[in-house]
């Protein structure tokens, strides 16, 4: 078994696995179309060319490990880097091949991307879940993460709530602070942008805005891009800044699935 960084010609491997953990994972809850698309939207089309997950992991802020046997890829973790005070490594999908599960494969990705991670200037760690999703919040938990806060996302057009954990070590020790800021939105709102939570777009992050400092009701998202406000969700919880058209793919659902 060896763990190393992913290069581009892995990713017909990745995008495979992706597809059959997803499906083992949401099959009785997304049909094989959604699902399909999700997959599509991160790593292309089956038989196109590599695209967007070639140019990322070129571009210094994506960090993919995959773990092969055989030149076989069983499974792989994605993440990437986002922000400056605090530098935030974001874990956006943790995927084992089905057949492979329970074998700790899980816990040794998760491991080497957090050592990748911090070795570029993390100084915190996240990674989401959903809240029914039991066993992936376990999995973290059983890694030193804990439940930091929670919001609404759609998956499929249906609201489901999703839970962010940090990871406890000394990263988030160095480097963290509030990351908020005030602004009035044009209808005359009040909203809270949450600079040091993030979503990886297509020109630069989203940050989720909120109508408290406690952060308990989202009111939508900032573009980091533009610096807007006036940006649409879709029905998988994909993004787009109508004023630069920075864009988000959609939704990684969960950053785990299987041991």
């Amino acid at each position: 078994m060896n763990l190393r960084a992913a290069r581009e010609t892995d990713i017909p491997g990745i995008r495979d696995v992706a597809n059959r953990s997803l499906a083992a994972s949401y099959d009785d809850v997304l049909d094989a179309e959604t699902r399909q698309r999700a997959v599509e939207s991160w790593y292309g089309a089956e038989g196109a060319a590599a695209g967007t997950l070639a140019e990322e992991l070129a571009d210094g802020q994506t960090v993919v490990i995959v773990a092969e046997d055989d030149d076989e890829i069983l499974g792989f973790a994605q993440a990437f880097l986002a922000g400056d005070t605090p530098r935030v490594g974001r874990i956006e999908w943790l995927h084992v091949r089905p057949g492979r599960r329970g074998e700790g494969l899980a816990s040794r990705l998760l491991d080497r991307i957090e050592s990748a991670l911090a070795d570029r200037g993390a100084d915190r760690i996240e990674a989401s879940v959903i809240e029914a999703n039991e066993a992936g919040r376990a999995f973290y938990e059983e890694h030193g993460y804990d439940h930091d806060h929670t919001r609404q996302v759609r998956i499929a057009g249906d609201r489901v709530a999703e839970l962010t954990l940090v990871g406890d070590d000394e990263l988030s020790a160095e480097g963290a602070g509030s990351g908020t800021e005030r602004r009035e939105t044009g209808d005359g709102e009040t909203v809270v942008i949450a600079y040091d939570e993030s979503e990886r777009g297509s020109e630069g992050p989203f940050h989720p805005t909120y109508l408290d400092d406690d952060r308990e009701e989202q009111y939508g998202w900032h573009c980091g891009n533009c610096d807007s406000l006036d940006v649409s969700v879709g029905s998988m919880d994909e993004f787009v800044c109508s004023d630069c058209e920075n864009r988000r793919r959609a939704m990684r659902w969960d950053a785990v699935y299987g041991g």
